[in-house]
């Protein structure tokens, strides 16, 4: 059974995602549609690349994976297709494709109508989608995109005694997620006790292995299933509490002021000598 997935900025309220899915189902009958998430912010392309990215890794190969994000920020005049690790991904050319995929090897062009709407670019990928789950090769059917655009995916920023991360994401819990690895974190820490620093707060400067580590209201940080650092409270709302939020690609400052209240983008780790 074929599989495709999608996930866009798109949400629910309205009949687009279900008018999609009719627009792929009338032509592939037998396809399995999967929505992996369809409330990304179009403002955070770091938050969409990290959902996605994480996501993909768990799906067999020949799964076409549909992005839907910002779609009319950046090239109009077409979205992307690129083949990766057997996969395929979809997405508007918007600088998120590199987000997803670092230097993409193998990068094709889905030219768009010059007068289109959102159901009039979802019916060409449509007929894309088709094309690729009749086994035909992207080559035998697209140009290859030699010029499209690129946004680098956010690294933190390392000094000799700290490393400082951007806030991927908030989750439904009010829990922190900070684009630091746990493999980022060994390397710069090199075995020397830490403190996070965190707005209003004492800090912490020891890692759990589970909520429960800590009592309740308090706070704790740990490493998640997909291995980045996560800043939580135990049966609180961590980034409520501590003025935290995700960070926006339109809004690069590490602190902004809305409605009379500061904002945190990036939390950082400082190194103590032993």
């Amino acid at each position: 059974m074929s599989v495709i997935t999608l996930s866009s900025d798109i949400g629910f309220h309205d009949y687009i995602i279900a008018a999609f899915k009719g627009q792929i189902i009338s032509q592939n009958a037998q396809a399995l549609l999967v929505d992996i998430n369809h409330e990304l912010n179009a403002t955070n392309y770091p938050h969409a690349a990290f959902v996605c990215s994480q996501a993909y890794t768990y799906f067999p190969k020949g799964t076409i994976h549909v992005l839907l994000i910002d779609c009319f920020e950046g090239n109009n005049e077409q979205f992307l297709l690129i083949k990766h690790n057997d996969q395929f991904i979809i997405c508007p050319d918007n600088g998120i494709a590199t987000m997803l995929v670092p230097s993409p090897k193998f990068v094709y062009s889905i030219p768009l109508s010059t007068h289109f709407s959102i159901l009039n670019i979802t019916q060409q990928l449509a007929l894309v989608i088709h094309q690729l789950l009749c086994n035909v090769l992207p080559e035998d059917f697209l140009k290859n995109a030699t010029n499209f655009q690129q946004k680098i995916a956010l690294q933190p920023l390392v000094g000799s005694n700290w490393i400082e991360g951007q806030i991927l994401l908030i989750d439904k819990f009010d829990n922190v997620i900070v684009n630091i690895t746990r493999q980022q974190f060994e390397e710069a820490a090199a075995g020397r006790p830490f403190e996070i620093s965190v707005p209003h707060s004492a800090g912490i400067n020891k890692i759990s292995n589970h909520y429960s580590d800590v009592p309740k209201g308090e706070v704790l940080a740990m490493f998640n299933a997909a291995n980045y650092l996560e800043l939580a409270v135990n049966n609180g709302k961590m980034a409520a509490l501590f003025g935290l939020r995700s960070f926006s690609t339109r809004n690069v400052s590490t602190g902004s002021v809305t409605s009379n209240t500061l904002f945190y983008q990036t939390i950082r780790i400082y190194f103590l000598n032993k």
